[in-house]
């Protein structure tokens, strides 16, 4: 997903990060060495922005399996789309905003994810060698 420039001056910049309408923005901390997402949408789709922190995130395509990675560090924005299978794991605490098409509640989140199993504390060692490099 594009960081856009907008402006700078001797105030300072200004730096877009999400130019599509969203229904919703959180600020998420993780804790080092926690594991997230394991699932995918239907229809919601979310950019995440890393403020502080490391996020190793993996995705699979759900029609072939192929799996594919993204080492995201601080100034790095990285957009899921619907019905990707997605799951990051945190070595470190890590803060991120995270925009989304969809409302956050947890009736509308619930009926929009369907969880799977891909990346655990069991094997994300196993990932990280094959994939991160």
């Amino acid at each position: 997903m594009p960081i856009v420039e907008r402006s700078i001056d001797p105030r300072g910049s200004i730096v877009s990060i999400v130019d599509d309408p969203v229904s919703n923005v959180s600020i998420i901390t993780r804790n080092a060495h926690s594991i997230g997402s394991n699932h995918y949408h239907y229809e919601d789709w979310h950019i995440m922005y890393i403020v502080e922190g490391q996020c190793d995130y993996f995705f699979k395509d759900r029609d072939t399996g192929e799996v594919q990675y993204i080492c995201c560090k601080p100034g790095d924005n990285i957009f899921t789309p619907p019905l990707e299978l997605h799951s990051t794991y945190f070595p470190v605490k890590t803060t991120m905003i995270v925009s989304s098409k969809n409302p956050r509640d947890q009736a509308t989140y619930e009926a929009d994810t369907v969880r799977e199993k891909f990346i655990d504390l069991d094997n994300i060692q196993e990932y990280l060698a094959k994939f991160a490099r």
